[in-house]
């Protein structure tokens, strides 16, 4: 097998350590000092502990959505033709669960927002509004930036729901709330309401029939 390089040696050590001990007690030096190289090194390849903290986010946001789509692919449609928008309801509610059943990584993205807000946000979510105008023609402004401004809506205002339903703030279930994010987002993209209600109840079909699980380390299977 060939040897991990030193990026993904830092990524990887970012990880167990953000999730372990959180994002605030884990230190740039204790990373390098398991890397066995410097901290300059870390900064080399990530700017800043801030950025590093987004690579992880964004590692494993990559890592369940392909994990995810897989899935979904030979356990559910089984070689029919993918309907994009159940399967983004699956992914959104998926990934939104893992932070309210894993305290570990409700912290680690809590923790991240407290040090730079700005970087919870990557580039996915723009990519997710692009594909979904591609197929489905979204009713939005093509000359603007309201792809762009749909997905840190949809990002913001999910992370604001996670965090008030956590601390209490909701009396509803966590089944109602995960309801709630999922519905936002396509609210978000303007589809209609009687799509998303059907989005909706798909979505939860597919997940009474494909397994999956969360494990530590921001992992699902």
């Amino acid at each position: 097998m060939p040897m991990k390089n030193q990026k993904d040696n830092i990524l990887e050590t970012a990880i167990r350590l953000f999730y372990e001990q959180g994002y605030k007690n884990t230190y740039l030096e204790q990373i390098a000092e398991l890397c066995e190289i410097t901290k300059p090194l870390i900064s080399y390849h990530f700017k800043s502990k801030s950025k590093l903290g987004r690579a992880v986010s964004d590692a494993c946001l990559f890592a369940y959505k392909n994990k995810i789509a897989m899935k979904l692919y030979t356990d559910y449609f089984k070689g029919r033709k993918t309907d994009l928008q159940v399967s983004a309801a699956v992914e959104i509610r998926l990934y939104n669960q893992l932070f309210l059943s894993d305290a570990n990584a409700m912290r680690f993205i809590k923790e991240l927002a407290d040090d730079k807000y700005e970087d919870l946000f990557s580039q996915e979510g723009n990519r997710l509004y692009q594909m979904h105008d591609r197929r489905y023609h979204l009713k939005i402004n093509h000359d603007s930036d309201e792809i762009s401004m749909l997905a840190n809506a949809a990002r913001a205002s999910t992370f604001s729901i996670l965090w008030a339903y956590d601390r209490g703030d909701f009396k509803c279930s966590e089944e109602d709330c995960l309801d709630y994010i999922t519905r936002l987002n396509f609210v978000l993209m303007h589809v209609d309401k009687n799509r998303i209600d059907a989005i909706l109840a798909e979505s939860k079909q597919v997940l009474e029939e494909v397994h999956f699980e969360y494990k530590p380390y921001f992992q699902i299977e």
